[in-house]
């Protein structure tokens, strides 16, 4: 298949995953409907949120990103006719984290009105501060905030938009055929909410018994899923320190692994790297058994794209999931395997946009099974990676070594030999 065939394709994966509008127009629609009403007088009286003004202080503040700020907008495409300027900006993220998002013909409601933005050379420099993106935290724990509290449940219904509404269901279950949300997850239909206590609640939903089993559980030489996800690259023979930011952005080893004393372990090693819907299964479950040996969170950028693709259309960020994976918002999970045939191999679990909250549920010196639950992504889906040493010789199974496979959690995908 040919480049711009394989990235025709994975757009398309992309968008069923949630992550991209159902069309120009759907998006435009939305986004004219936001502006609309943060301009309305109930919101103008309300004012900013305390973060959002110092969000808007920062800006005004650093020469350097009220300079950003500006050349994004000056740069990005005629969709910047509603969104054109950095206080129109801040009034809809202070709309947004207010709010919890709907299920609809719409992606990520943060990145669908940044993408743009991100796409311009002005945006890039901007995104890569560091400054800005500890504002970007800081704005996300008031959402998140507001994400984990009971106020989020009133999308939780089966109105229009509502989580319960017949095409947010089919959509979380594409991948059970045969069986409703409640026969797949754990919830009770007969209470309110169907007895979730948040949106955030929702979203980190668990599996019922008997959903996903552990397969081949007694054969040590398998390598599970750890995510209910998308295939997005297996690259071999990865490098200690790489050009991650050029055309083809090879894995830059090193960086991913944010420097970390067990980095050079994985030089010429390989990577398994995919991403989850948006309206998916958001849980880690480990890729092997053994013992837990360093968790590290790494903060880094939110809306950061590769400069290789700067200009491009047919969402480029999107193309980008290799570079972000050295400066991207992450956390790394260093599991010893208990089959020397494996060793030592790390999970990487990197956010995507405003979707890059990452909580380990497990901790160092923990012995874990292969299957069991290391931690989740909070507000949907996001990326992750598999790093494994050269001296783990790894082959794929058909089914799981093409971009856009789809990869049910716990499944085998790989196995190793002598």
């Amino acid at each position: 298949m040919s480049t711009s065939r394989a990235h025709l394709a994975l757009s398309d994966h992309f968008r069923r995953a949630g992550w991209l509008p159902a069309s120009p127009a759907a998006l435009e629609e939305w986004l004219k409907d936001v502006v609309k009403d943060i301009n309305s007088s109930a919101r103008q009286r309300k004012g900013l949120l305390p973060v959002i003004e110092q969000f808007k202080t920062l800006i005004e503040t650093n020469s350097e990103l009220y300079m950003g700020f500006h050349r994004m907008f000056e740069e990005q495409s005629p969709l910047s006719k509603y969104v054109d300027s950095y206080m129109v900006l801040l009034k809809i993220f202070n709309k947004i984290i207010q709010e919890a998002p709907f299920y609809g013909e719409i992606g990520p409601p943060i990145y669908m009105v940044l993408h743009q933005a991100m796409n311009t050379q002005g945006g890039f420099t901007a995104f890569l501060d560091e400054t800005l993106n500890q504002q970007f935290k800081a704005m996300f724990d008031v959402w998140a905030a507001f994400l984990d509290s009971p106020a989020s449940c009133y999308v939780l219904t089966a109105a229009p938009g509502g989580w319960f509404s017949s095409p947010a269901l089919a959509s979380m279950t594409e991948h059970f055929p045969g069986l409703s949300f409640a026969e797949v997850f754990e919830c009770d239909p007969s209470v309110e909410f169907h007895g979730f206590t948040s949106w955030d609640d929702f979203f980190n939903r668990t599996f019922r018994e008997g959903i996903r089993p552990l397969e081949f559980p007694e054969n040590p030489d398998i390598i599970n899923a750890a995510c209910e996800s998308q295939l997005y690259n297996i690259a071999r023979d990865v490098q200690e320190r790489d050009t991650f930011w050029l055309k083809g952005e090879p894995y830059s080893l090193i960086h991913m692994l944010n420097n970390d004393e067990y980095a050079p372990q994985f030089v010429g090693g390989t990577v398994f790297q995919g991403f989850l819907q948006v309206t998916g299964y958001h849980r880690w479950q480990s890729p092997v058994a053994g013992t837990v040996k360093k968790i590290v969170t790494v903060p880094g950028t939110y809306f950061a794209q590769s400069p290789a693709v700067i200009g491009q259309d047919d969402n480029p960020y999107l193309r980008s999931l290799s570079f972000i994976t050295a400066i991207t918002t992450r956390m790394l999970i260093f599991i010893e395997s208990e089959n020397p045939l494996i060793g030592l191999m790390c999970f990487v679990a990197l956010g995507m946009t405003e979707v890059s909250t990452c909580e380990a549920t497990v901790q160092e010196g923990d012995c874990i099974k292969r299957g069991e639950e290391l931690g989740m992504f909070h507000f949907g889906g996001s990326s992750h990676a598999l790093v494994f040493r050269p001296e783990t010789k790894i082959q794929f199974f058909d089914g799981f070594n093409t971009p856009g496979d789809q990869i049910t959690v716990r499944a085998a995908i790989a196995g190793v030999s002598q």
